[in-house]
């Protein structure tokens, strides 16, 4: 039982290995959205994605705790990162493990690179699966809160990449 997001910006003025290398700097994701990350690593040598890297990321999601464990399924820089993750939040005490994942991509159009981030959260098709969901949805109103968390990552990058190069950030 799936929840998808698609959220995209177009950034203008940089190169995307600009982006790629600000926006993948785990300093800058976590700052990107201050009050729901809550750190980053990639394990590797150069704490970046690379292709089979495993990575830790500690963030809010809907106002709920997430320590999302994964991996880097393929990088190709600076264009493509794919991910996939298991991401434990608790319910009421109760763990619940969420597959998600995403993809990012920085595409050449005529205003500039566009930045886009899909990502996904799996549900298992269970009794709790399903009252997860309920909740999730429901109570916590998550599809919204997926989409604000995402898009406020891609605006700060925006903003703080055309503020570098000298270019005006208007939407």
């Amino acid at each position: 039982m799936l929840i998808t997001q698609h959220t995209e910006i177009t950034i203008r003025n940089v190169a995307a290995d600009a982006i790629w290398e600000f926006a993948y700097d785990p300093v800058n994701w976590t700052a990107s959205n201050p009050q729901e990350h809550r750190g980053l690593v990639f394990d590797n040598k150069h704490n970046r994605p690379e292709t089979g890297t495993t990575f830790v990321q500690k963030e809010y999601v809907a106002g709920l705790y997430a320590d999302l464990r994964g991996q880097v399924l393929y990088a190709e820089r600076p264009r493509v990162c794919a991910w996939t993750g298991v991401a434990t939040y608790k319910l009421y005490g109760i763990p619940a493990r969420i597959p998600e994942g995403g993809l990012v991509r920085l595409v050449d159009t005529d205003g500039g690179i566009t930045m886009s981030h899909d990502v996904y959260m799996d549900f298992p098709d269970s009794l709790f699966g399903r009252v997860a969901l309920w909740y999730f949805r429901t109570v916590r109103k998550g599809e919204k809160a997926v989409f604000s968390h995402t898009q406020r990552e891609l605006e700060y990058f925006k903003v703080a990449l055309e503020a570098a190069s000298g270019s005006v950030a208007t939407g």
